[in-house]
């Protein structure tokens, strides 16, 4: 009986950190949210219904949260653990901090969307299947000055020096290029640094016998502009390659 509880008991107690994101005037869930443990070295993001969760190791007293999303106010807190239960947190919608100004902005109809469901809705519309790298997945990324196609092995790319042979294991091949909603080329898009970049998206149209795909890549300044209502993001996606 001792040797059986023995061989039962974990090697190792995690404290377990869950919750939801959610909009604070809706209720609804926010996809994307990244979630940092501060001073953890733990990025994690949201899923489609808001949910996120990790472990931390048991001696550890709390955990802090800093939280971020384009278009939300960003949210910081601490939290003792063990948790008596998954965190429900509220963000607050188009409060963008911005140069030391919070801006306001009144919206209403498309515009009023949050950023991620407007680009989501743009891929599907198409009949796209899209992988998404989001800003805590690139803020991960070990070198932050690098290329952003030496980032896309980390959304499960592989490609050869010179982009012929571009594949992803969902079917990508020969892909275009968006920078900003932009179509540009293979060498201009390898001219943009991975600590510009607060989404990436690797987006694959199948149909018609043939496979089109585009890589879509969006700065945090033009997605800032977007959230402030400086620029409005059309319905449809901008250039589609092949």
């Amino acid at each position: 009986m001792f040797a059986t509880s023995l061989l039962s008991a974990p090697l190792t107690a995690q404290h377990v950190v869950e919750g939801r994101v959610l909009g604070s005037a809706d209720g609804m869930p926010i996809e994307d949210v990244s979630v940092t443990a501060v001073g953890e070295e733990i990025v994690v993001g949201t899923d489609s219904t808001g949910y996120f969760r990790f472990e931390l190791p048991e001696d550890r007293p709390g955990v802090a949260l800093s939280i971020e999303v384009i278009g939300y106010r960003p949210f910081e807190r601490t939290w003792i653990l063990p948790l008596s239960e998954p965190l429900r947190i509220g963000l607050r919608q188009e409060a963008v901090e911005l140069e030391g100004i919070d801006v306001e902005v009144e919206r209403s109809g498309w515009a009023a969307k949050p950023i991620a469901e407007q680009l989501k809705f743009r891929v599907r519309s198409m009949m796209g299947i899209d992988r998404i790298a989001t800003v805590g997945d690139l803020r991960a990324f070990p070198d932050q000055r690098a290329d952003i196609w030496q980032f896309l092995p980390w959304m499960t790319i592989a490609t050869d020096v010179g982009c012929e042979g571009c594949m992803m294991m969902m079917g990508m091949s020969e892909p275009g290029f968006l920078v900003d909603d932009r179509g540009v080329s293979y060498d201009e898009f390898r001219s943009w640094p991975v600590e510009d970049m607060c989404r990436v998206e690797a987006i694959v149209f199948p149909g018609g016998g043939q496979t089109r795909s585009v890589v879509a890549a969006y700065t945090c300044g033009y997605l800032r502009e977007i959230a402030t209502g400086e620029r409005t993001l059309s319905p449809f996606l901008g250039t589609v390659a092949r």
